[in-house]
């Protein structure tokens, strides 16, 4: 049998990113409330920064030797802590 569908490791550092920033909207949006036209000004920024992410991120094929920090799960955590300091930014 193949191998079927697998995500390679960009796309799933890229699928946290959205996944992430579809949240950041929804909690600031409808749990914080922040105003429409604040929220509106700010997303154009957090998109930029998610999709750098999604689209920059030094992720290594398998073959080679990788870092610590040359991993999707490494990625995927710093993106969730930048997710949750702009929350905590809204919040306090």
């Amino acid at each position: 049998m193949g191998k079927g569908l697998e995500i390679s490791d960009q796309s799933k550092v890229a699928l946290v990113s959205a996944f992430c920033l579809i949240a950041l909207t929804v909690i600031l949006k409808n749990v914080i409330n922040i105003p429409a036209e604040t929220l509106s000004n700010d997303i154009i920024l957090y998109i930029i920064i998610y999709s750098g992410f999604g689209i920059f991120t030094p992720i290594q094929k398998a073959e080679k030797k990788r870092s610590k920090y040359d991993s999707p799960l490494f990625w995927s955590i710093v993106i969730v802590l930048i997710t949750l300091a702009i929350i905590a930014v809204y919040w306090l």
